[in-house]
């Protein structure tokens, strides 16, 4: 569980200065934040489904993100980009290239968890299940 709060925290910190500090190179000023941001997702997943498969958690993750980037159709957020939780949670504007990169964070986060943040966690059934 640590491991994976350290890697929340360091994915939050590489989105926010991928944002903040902008170089003029397209994958690190836009692609890289949409790609954390699933990964974050994933991360506070895999914390609240701490026995669930990453493959698992990543669909809920991409879900997540999906269903966020739909809601930006309503038009809502952008009604509301003053508020800083809004423009920063949320995002203003639907992309449909942003679901690619959310799909590209949710897997890489899945094979990072299942070989590096929590290897021998996933291999233990769940409670009640034969394995």
């Amino acid at each position: 569980m640590l491991r994976l709060f350290l890697a929340l925290m360091a994915t939050v910190v590489l989105g926010l200065a991928s944002r903040l500090h902008p170089v003029g190179w397209h994958l690190w000023d836009r692609i890289v934040g949409e790609v954390l941001y699933a990964v974050a997702a994933y991360l506070v997943l895999a914390m609240l489904f701490f026995r669930r498969p990453p493959l698992f958690i990543a669909g809920l993750a991409f879900g997540a993100c999906l269903a966020v980037e739909v809601f930006k159709l309503t038009g809502i957020p952008a009604q509301y980009q003053h508020v800083w939780f809004v423009r920063w949670f949320l995002g203003m504007v639907f992309g449909w290239v942003n679901l690619v990169y959310y799909f590209i964070g949710a897997l890489l986060a899945a094979f990072a968890d299942g070989k590096i943040l929590r290897p021998q966690s996933i291999h233990r059934p769940m409670p009640g299940t034969a394995g």
